[in-house]
Order: C-alpha cells, then sequence, then structure tokens
C-alpha cells in the first residue's frame, strides 16, 4: 500500500480542525528504536528519507501499528491507523 506520512492530518483536540504533520525523520527514528526485525528497519529507513508516498508491505502494517501505539499520543495512532486502513 502507498503512504505518505509527511503528510499525516492529526486533530489534536476534540472540536479542532486537523493539522498536517510531517512525521517522516520522528516516525523513521521510533521504528528503527523499537524494532529487532531488518525489515522493518529498511521500512524505517525508507519512511524517514521519503519524498511523498512510500509503499508499505502489508505483513508490516501490524508491526507498525504496535509501534505506534507504544510510542504516540492517542491523535497520532489515530491519523496514522486511519491512514493505514483507509489504503486497503
Amino acid at each position: 500500500m502507498k503512504v505518505d506520512f509527511g503528510n499525516l492530518k492529526v486533530q489534536f483536540g476534540f472540536e479542532d480542525q486537523f493539522e498536517q504533520v510531517d512525521l517522516r525523520k520522528d516516525l523513521g527514528n521510533t521504528i528503527r528504536r523499537n524494532t529487532v526485525d531488518k525489515g522493518m528497519d529498511e521500512l524505517a529507513k525508507e519512511i524517514y528519507f521519503s519524498n511523498g508516498e512510500i509503499e508499505v508491505p502489508e505483513e508490516y502494517i501490524p508491526e507498525l501499528k504496535k509501534i505506534v501505539g507504544k510510542c504516540y499520543i492517542v491523535p497520532v495512532q489515530e491519523s496514522i491507523n486511519q491512514l493505514l486502513t483507509d489504503k486497503k
């Protein structure tokens, strides 16, 4: 699935408008710090250095959601989960 982590829409407050967030650098580093899988580490590198959409292999989505679930606040988790669900 193709995903652009540089153009993530996050709603930080209950009534706030969505804000555009570039999560590429932070997400790439977060994955690298929280995985023991070489493939996930390669995905982290690809996310970090991406310019637009990248291909996220289906087999890495559950691990990506797990890392995001333990390392990010709820609004970011919701946005990433929605992004990964909408593309399916």
